[in-house]
């Protein structure tokens, strides 16, 4: 981990800590349905606190708040106090510290929707990945993608109402026996995915995540 970001994932414990420890933060739902979630603990001042944008992720009771320590276009890297997460416009692609052996490399192949713009993804549209999960001795397993454009729906993030864009991607694992639906939301202006529901394994809660920027962060790096 460079400097910058061993820094950033340092100051990021510190204020987790003292979210989580402070009865006057005001808390903020990030997604407005039910479907996306629990209501946050994480406040506004502590996301402004970062200075760069973060990503808040939910699993289950736990929740953190990651900082952005790298970006190269759609490609993210977030750490924080104990994880590390890798997404691709927002679809995880990679992790480390998931608990409940919930880690996962899932890398994007050349036709994956993900690696375009999602606003000019067909209806329907089909792929195949190939999943790893590490601490469960799970390789090279068939993930089976189907998408379909959802509604349009008000979303609250950070106390500011977004008009957003659902995709649903339909998942199917055969060889694991696994099936179930992911969520994301999408920016209809840039095709950006601002917030996600995303289900590791049958045994695992969903993994809630949102992007937040800072009132003052400027450009995103």
């Amino acid at each position: 981990m460079n400097n910058l970001a061993h820094a950033g994932a340092l100051c990021l414990a510190a204020l987790v800590l003292a979210g989580c420890n402070s009865a006057t933060n005001t808390a903020y739902r990030t997604i407005n349905l039910a479907i996306s979630g629990p209501e946050s603990v994480i406040s506004t001042e502590q996301v402004n606190r970062l200075g760069r944008p973060g990503l808040l992720a939910t699993f289950g009771l736990s929740e953190t708040l990651l900082v952005l320590a790298a970006r190269s276009g759609d490609f993210a890297e977030w750490h924080g106090p104990q994880q590390m997460l890798v997404t691709h416009n927002g679809r995880l692609v990679q992790s480390a510290g998931i608990p409940e052996k919930g880690d996962v490399l899932a890398p994007l192949l050349r036709d994956d929707p993900f690696l375009g713009d999602l606003r000019t993804l067909a209806d329907g549209q089909e792929i195949t990945r190939r999943i790893d999960m590490p601490a469960r001795f799970l390789t090279n397993i068939p993930q089976h993608a189907r998408y379909r454009f959802g509604p349009i729906e008000a979303i609250d993030i950070m106390g500011v109402e977004r008009r957003l864009q659902r995709i649903d991607e339909a998942i199917r694992m055969p060889s694991i026996g696994f099936k179930t639906t992911n969520y994301y939301w999408i920016d209809p202006a840039s095709g950006a995915v601002l917030a996600s529901a995303q289900h590791l394994a049958e045994d695992l809660p969903v993994l809630y995540l949102t992007e937040v920027v800072p009132v003052d962060a400027g450009q995103q790096l």
